[in-house]
């Protein structure tokens, strides 16, 4: 797979004393620190903590965490890997870096006739991606025809527990079958085996099944697609149980005999801890965003996105059309035969019997899918701050716009508050804030 490697940079060696002393303090005598002190950090720790595992209490290893580099990956494993939801990721922005010589991954296994096709056909979008930054398209919008082969690189910082999953997940769940995704996986369980030998094989043997998802074999007729946003469900009796929230924390005083005052919505929005915000939730459907634009929203932590495979989008056919691409004729014209040859390429290699799961590489990030997605208010209001800002990418901000268009249909007297950053205190763009802030809540 070209070199695609998942190195664990960080490891704490002190942390398997501190993922012993949790096993023994729920049962032991003494204080955390002299509990600590009789954790030595050997094998008596390591057989320890084994055996607390095998119990089900996966709580103690939490303690350990590591930082892993992925290192000239497709972006097909990076758009698995931070799917993840527990941990935390920084990855090199495709808005802002020039990605015209990152090159990408090739398939191992190929025959040469598909290595052909495989590599003229990315080689090609590459060269496309260069020639509408010439035209004068920005960076940002002319990542859209780039393929999902492209290396990429970022980091990931996870506990123990989160690596067991993610790397269980690789080997034996929704990445089996992806042959580069597999084998990172096993690049990391081999790492992770050195520090505690073992447990990722007891794990593995009591991993459930994981139900796979059949992937399409026939690619549509590109088309350009029309985002938008749906909204599914909301908590029933949203103000009601707002109120009761209010009224339950003591943290309000009412006014006129109510809690949901205006002065008292405003109050929670700008305090540091809204929990009253997280019972209410809401699930929208979210159509047509680029596969550059999903990356926006799997990375909200506290959210829950179900996301279709990457073949999908590209087997669907619709592909967004920038604003900068459609002003110019002869930009507009490499931009839609872009996506024109790939899906007859991606065809083509279906055809010369090209496995499913590598053809998801001959995905652009410009295709569109589908997604649903749960947020309750409290991270909506930390979404809405961030993707309505003017400063965010014109997809998301486009669709985060229509989705609080919606919440403020369900429930004005919260969401009608909602908005950018500026609207709860001072732009935190600094020299690059746009200088026309909304008006303070």
């Amino acid at each position: 797979m070209n070199n695609s490697k998942a190195v664990i940079i960080v490891k704490n060696p002190e942390a398997l004393r501190v993922a012993a002393s949790s096993a023994r303090i729920s049962t032991q005598q003494g204080t955390a620190l002299e509990i600590f002190e009789r954790s030595q950090g050997g094998t008596k720790d390591l057989n320890l903590i084994g055996k607390v595992l095998s119990s089900g209490h996966k709580s103690v290893i939490e303690h350990q965490t590591f930082s892993v580099a992925f290192n000239n990956v497709s972006v097909l494993v990076e758009q698995f890997v931070i799917e993840a939801r527990l941990n935390s990721y920084t990855v090199k922005s495709r808005r802002y870096v020039d990605f015209a010589g990152a090159g990408f991954v090739v398939p191992e296994g190929l025959t040469e006739e598909q290595a052909k096709l495989y590599t003229d056909a990315m080689a090609a979008r590459f060269a496309d991606y260069e020639k509408l930054m010439t035209l004068g398209v920005p960076k940002e919008d002319a990542r859209f025809v780039l393929p999902y082969c492209l290396r990429s690189n970022f980091f990931a910082t996870l506990n123990a527990r989160s690596l067991i999953s993610l790397i269980c997940a690789m080997v034996a769940g929704r990445g089996k079958g992806f042959a580069e995704v597999e084998s990172l996986g096993a690049q990391l369980k081999a790492q992770f085996d050195e520090i505690y030998p073992g447990v990722i094989d007891k794990e593995l043997k009591r991993y459930p099944a994981c139900a796979p998802v059949d992937l399409p074999t026939e690619i549509e007729a590109p088309c350009v697609g029309v985002g938008g946003a749906s909204l599914l469900s909301s908590t029933a009796n949203g103000m009601a149980v707002l109120e009761a929230a209010m009224g339950f924390s003591g943290r309000f005083e009412a006014g006129m005999g109510m809690l949901l005052t205006q002065s008292n919505v405003r109050s929670l929005l700008l305090d540091a801890r809204p929990r009253e915000l997280e019972l209410l939730n809401y699930v929208f459907g979210v159509q047509h965003i680029s596969l550059a634009c999903l990356t926006h929203f799997v990375r909200h932590r506290v959210d829950s996105p179900i996301v279709p495979p990457v073949l999908a989008a590209l087997a669907g056919g619709s592909y967004v059309l920038p604003e900068t691409v459609r002003a110019i004729p002869e930009a507009a014209a490499i931009y839609h035969a872009a996506f024109e040859t790939q899906a007859e390429a991606a065809q083509k290699a279906l055809d010369l019997g090209v496995s499913p799961a590598l053809v998801s590489y001959f995905a652009l990030s410009g295709h569109q899918i589908d997604i649903l997605l749960g947020m309750n208010a409290r991270e909506l209001l930390h979404f809405m701050r961030l993707r309505t800002c003017s400063r965010a990418q014109w997809e998301i901000r486009g669709v985060a716009g229509e989705m609080l268009l919606l919440l403020q249909e369900d429930m004005p007297a919260l969401f009608g508050m909602y908005g950018p950053s500026c609207r709860f205190g001072p732009c935190p763009e600094g020299r690059m804030s746009c200088g026309k802030p909304q008006a303070r809540i």
